[in-house]
């Protein structure tokens, strides 16, 4: 079973910053998850939210703040709101990256960036996992990206995993309280991984060893490393 870190390490540093992805590789996770909307000037930014107040000083919506005007903000301790490249920098050839496709429009250029970055040798593809609650997003991606693994994000298990397969999903990812050890057999069996989110406690770190689900995404990435690698 995968660790992986939640918008980095968000139970311990500021979450979706430089600092918390840090965090979560030096804890030794295997895998970092980030959020990614378009600002107005059209660069790649991490964040989870679409406008600015829950995370950073700012306010107002992503979409209407330049690149420059969002990297004057704190984003918590001090840190500014990453560009996805920078994340990606920071994790290449140490962990992979699950990217998860907040923002609308943002398929394309996540998928020009990974290219770019692949060409000039500064990111491996095999390392990305591009994710999302938004099939249309992910049907785009495909589109442009037949190489990328993807995976469908789905707050309960109760999908169609033949339409999980048909969009080119690789994984399956779902809110762990509904998890039930039928669905991941029937996922498993069908030829999708499946991840769960968000694991944080002891209790449902060993359940969800026991339901042997390929990944957890935690907010806390060094007790997911306590509990679950003693209980493997």
């Amino acid at each position: 079973m995968i660790i992986i870190g939640h918008r980095g390490a968000a139970g311990l540093e500021p979450e979706n910053t430089l600092r918390s992805f840090k965090r979560a590789i030096d804890i030794g996770v295997d895998m970092v998850e980030c959020d990614v909307h378009l600002c107005k000037t059209g660069e790649l930014i991490v964040i989870h939210d679409d406008t600015l107040g829950r995370t950073t000083n700012g306010t107002g919506k992503i979409q209407e703040k330049t690149f420059s005007e969002l990297r004057l903000l704190d984003a918590g301790s001090g840190e500014h709101i990453p560009s996805l490249e920078e994340v990606l920098q920071i994790a290449n050839s140490r962990v992979a990256v699950n990217v998860e496709l907040k923002g609308s429009g943002t398929a394309r250029p996540v998928s020009d960036l990974v290219q770019r970055l692949t060409l000039e040798k500064r990111f491996s593809r095999p390392q990305l996992l591009v994710s999302s609650f938004d099939r249309h997003e992910l049907i785009k991606f495909r589109q442009v990206d037949t190489e990328t693994n993807i995976g469908a994000i789905k707050l309960l298990p109760i999908v169609s995993l033949t339409t999980i397969k048909s969009i080119g999903a690789s994984v399956v990812v779902i809110n762990s309280k509904w998890l039930k050890k039928g669905f991941v057999n029937r996922a498993q069996g069908s030829g999708l991984k499946v991840f769960a989110w968000t694991v944080n406690d002891k209790d449902d770190f060993l359940k969800m060893s026991d339901l042997k689900v390929d990944g957890v995404i935690t907010d806390f990435p060094d007790l997911a490393k306590k509990y679950i690698k003693s209980n493997d």
